[in-house]
């Protein structure tokens, strides 16, 4: 079953989850304002991504989150380290939904043709 994790009042979390309902696939959401995200869940996500994404995709630069952060925080490094500290303490500037399988990160965002690459 696919792990999705985002904010369920985040519209593309919607469209996600319209889609993979409307497709008939399984899933559970986590909510990541309610979650605690751990350290080891994020370095997880990190370490379990493949093309074409990379682990500066999990930040949503574009997002409200983001544009609110100090510019000590926007102008860090993108190491693992780094962005794990900005999504601990940030869980609203990951970009959502957040799609995984098995460790596997499947999708980041919504983008209809990877979801119908690879939950069909």
């Amino acid at each position: 079953m696919l792990s999705v994790y985002g904010i369920k009042n985040c519209n593309t979390v919607k469209k996600g989850l319209d889609w993979l309902n409307k497709n008939k696939i399984d899933y559970e959401f986590f909510d990541v304002k309610k979650i605690n995200l751990t350290d080891e869940k994020i370095s997880e996500w990190i370490d379990n991504i493949s093309e074409p994404y990379s682990p500066e995709n999990l930040l949503n630069k574009s997002g409200m989150t983001w544009r609110k952060l100090s510019d000590n925080e926007k102008n860090l490094s993108l190491t693992k380290k780094n962005i794990v500290i900005l999504i601990k303490k940030y869980p609203t500037a990951m970009k959502r939904p957040l799609i995984i399988n098995n460790k596997e990160v499947l999708a980041i965002g919504f983008d209809e043709n990877i979801y119908k690459e690879n939950f069909k």
